[in-house]
């Protein structure tokens, strides 16, 4: 299980996401399992910029289920050893496509007999496709979309946001899965109604606390968050990965002949575009920016360390059997 929260408005696109993964066994209490786990993706589509996040089972047969959408998204084997890739991808979807793939997929493979929740939420900026320039009826809109499976039943239809929602002021706030611990619809319009009197540079944080009072109730949620910011492309086509730690997450530069003190670490999603995939990274110092097509896309949240900066693609462990 996970926390999901996503606002979206006519200034923004914003899903953050707590990180932790349980290990669940028969006649055993529940356990943290794969301290490095991702649950978002970010994905370039033919005719939009979108972040994912899940929640539900960790993996689909040996791999991360992140890892699975990244592979089901791209037709790359994802269980090769690369850190980094580029060049034109074997498939590239428009956002339909991609979702009505990933739906058709969910149906086939294992999830689909689990008798436990997932839930698929898919936020960004979609456009009319075609080489003129992003205005007027063209101009991006912000959409959001649900693949959902509800405890012991088959994946309902996709849930996607009113049409022209966008057209009324305010922002839209999503929030998955629902549940008596996790996030209730009163909690979720208490947030809202915060967020008007906010500061835009507060958002992220307080969603983030937000999430950190369901953890405190819901063993099931943790406290370290991942954030997504997407700008609205026709303004500026820019992506932002923000890393919430509630502790320090150690890391080192390994060589063969050096190891260096440790650094605090943050942490990045897969970064999937026309040209260029990226895998989850773990990143020291100050961050890194990745150019997807016409989209910067900055990773970062780490604490500054001074002026010394990694980055590095992370080992996921093996699926826990026992």
């Amino acid at each position: 299980m996970t926390q999901i929260v996503s606002q979206l408005c006519r200034g923004f696109v914003l899903q953050v996401a707590d990180r932790l993964v349980m290990k669940t066994q028969a006649g055993r209490a529940s356990e943290p399992f794969d301290a490095l786990a991702n649950k978002n993706l970010i994905y370039w589509a033919r005719d939009a910029i979108a972040c994912m996040g899940y929640t539900g089972p960790a993996y689909v047969g040996s791999l991360p289920t992140d890892d699975w959408i990244a592979g089901k998204l791209t037709g790359l084997d994802v269980s090769m050893d690369f850190g980094m890739r580029t060049g034109p991808l074997p498939h590239w979807w428009d956002i339909g496509q991609a979702i009505n793939l990933l739906k058709r997929e969910l149906k086939l493979c294992e999830i689909a007999a689990h008798k436990e929740n997932f839930e698929l939420v898919i936020v960004g900026w979609q456009w009319k496709k075609g080489k003129h320039p992003l205005v007027g009826r063209r101009q991006p809109v912000p959409m959001g979309c649900l693949i959902r499976k509800s405890y012991g039943k088959s994946f309902d239809d996709v849930e996607r946001l009113p049409r022209h929602w966008y057209w009324k002021p305010g922002a839209r706030f999503l929030s998955s899965p629902e549940g008596d611990l996790n996030l209730s619809q009163t909690e979720l319009k208490q947030l809202a109604q915060r967020m008007h009197s906010l500061p835009a540079g507060q958002f992220e944080q307080t969603i983030v606390d937000t999430i950190r009072t369901v953890a405190a109730r819901n063993p099931y949620v943790g406290p370290n968050c991942m954030s997504i910011l997407l700008a609205p492309p026709h303004v500026r086509p820019f992506v932002r990965v923000t890393f919430f730690p509630q502790e320090i997450h150690p890391a080192r530069f390994v060589g063969s002949k050096f190891v260096s003190p440790e650094y605090s670490a943050a942490f990045s999603p897969w970064v999937i575009g026309a040209q260029m995939v990226s895998r989850p990274s773990v990143l020291i110092g100050n961050g890194w920016s990745l150019q997807m097509g016409p989209f910067t896309v900055e990773l970062g949240g780490g604490v500054d360390d001074g002026p010394i900066s990694g980055m590095s693609s992370q080992k996921r462990p093996q699926r826990a059997t026992r």
